[in-house]
């Protein structure tokens, strides 16, 4: 698993850490995506607690289900959101105190349910979405612009599932967020913009890397080429494929199964990242950017040289959050 389940609903639906509950079953928690029986990994000290699923399979959407319940709670405990700056004067700025916090509460008169809202000092009522996985989609934006809603959007998909750390983040910067307003039609985001499918070699060339790992190791030189590190030496251990980090997807997740840091996402791509894209603070990136693919699964061995990550004329290694 690539991050660790650290919070979840007991029977009473409160959101609790793992460390305040019995281990096993006795903890009486439920995953909040699938509703499964989860038990508390509690009583050892090699790894990080953590709760899994009673049945041994982990669900992708448990991590951000969790996150997304911690964000609401901390609204409704602190009664404080920092907004961001805005040209236009109609929208709030700063930190606000925000009254009579309501979740999840479904508004008949314009047939939408926002994460949060309440009231500000000014007396104006405000929404507040929490992305995840899921931005607002077009229906409730359009509600939202047209009924001069205010509603603030803010990102949270890359966030710790830390308590303290997610209060600090929501009530002490105003990174992240945006206010929903009215956008030209013409414009069209960045992630819409390469939609294409994928040459199946680049399936075929994940799992030739994943093999590499699991039958010998993987060598990487953020620093340069003459300077390289084996991962098998550094202890890592644990190679998954398609996995989230934080909601960060990677087409190969690795990390070191005793430790809770140092977690490292490889990627394949056809063309370099934009400048400013974000990612979370603990993930380590590694982006194999192909200007040709191997047309043959012999050919892509044959490139990946027996694991040692290396630039060819055909690809390049890139390197994001390495020190």
């Amino acid at each position: 698993m690539g991050v660790f389940l650290t919070y979840a609903p007991n029977e009473s639906g409160a959101l609790v850490h793992v460390d305040d509950v019995a281990n096993g079953a006795k903890c009486e928690c439920h995953c909040p995506y699938c509703n499964a029986p989860l038990h508390a990994k509690n009583g050892g000290h090699q790894r990080e607690h953590h709760f899994a699923h009673a049945h041994g399979k982990e669900c992708e959407g448990a991590y951000e289900s969790v996150l997304h319940l911690l964000a609401k709670e901390i609204l409704q405990e602190t009664g404080r959101i920092m907004l961001p700056k805005s040209d236009d004067s109609h929208f709030p700025s700063g930190s606000v105190r925000i009254h009579n916090v309501e979740i999840e509460k479904f508004d008949e008169r314009y047939g939408i349910k926002p994460d949060a809202e309440g009231i500000m000092d000014n007396g104006e009522r405000i929404l507040i979405e929490f992305y995840v996985s899921h931005k607002v989609d077009q229906k409730k934006r359009q509600i939202i612009v047209d009924n001069n809603l205010k509603c603030i959007e803010i990102d949270i998909k890359y966030q710790a599932l830390n308590k303290v750390e997610l209060k600090k983040f929501l009530t002490n910067t105003d990174k992240g967020r945006k206010w929903i307003q009215a956008t030209p039609h013409s414009l069209k985001s960045k992630s819409s913009s390469n939609s294409s499918k994928r040459d199946p070699m680049y399936e075929k060339t994940i799992d030739i890397i994943k093999d590499i790992f699991d039958n010998g190791t993987i060598i990487i030189h953020p620093h340069g080429p003459y300077k390289s590190f084996d991962l098998r030496q550094l202890g890592y251990d644990v190679c998954e494929i398609n996995k989230r980090f934080r909601g960060f997807k990677s087409d190969l997740l690795l990390y070191r199964s005793q430790k809770k840091d140092g977690y490292i996402s490889i990627n394949l791509r056809g063309r370099s990242r934009y400048e400013d894209f974000e990612f979370p603070p603990e993930l380590r990136i590694i982006d194999i950017v192909f200007k040709a693919l191997s047309s043959t699964e012999d050919g892509a061995r044959k490139r990946m040289k027996n694991g040692d990550l290396i630039d060819d004329g055909g690809m390049t290694i890139e390197y994001y959050g390495f020190k």
